[in-house]
């Protein structure tokens, strides 16, 4: 798999996830996070971008505690 088609395949998944936790789907966490790890891929298999893989990292995260937020706050 190239890099370009990884890197469309990310994108496809950073806007589906980012489109669902806007109209308060928390399955948008879920995809969120599985684009966060198709950019860290593209960041490590070309040009290796440390800052890039850090911040995907931490936006994985950031997604867990938002589920896991989201997920209290159905429960009460």
């Amino acid at each position: 798999m190239t890099i370009v088609v990884l890197s469309i395949i990310a994108l496809i998944l950073s806007l589906t996830g980012n489109i669902l936790v806007n109209l308060k789907h928390k399955t948008g966490f879920v995809i969120w996070s599985i684009s966060n790890i198709f950019w860290i891929l593209v960041n490590f298999i070309g040009t290796l971008n440390i800052p890039q893989i850090l911040m995907f990292t931490a936006y994985i995260g950031l997604n867990i505690h938002g589920f896991i937020m989201w997920s209290k706050k159905e429960n009460v």
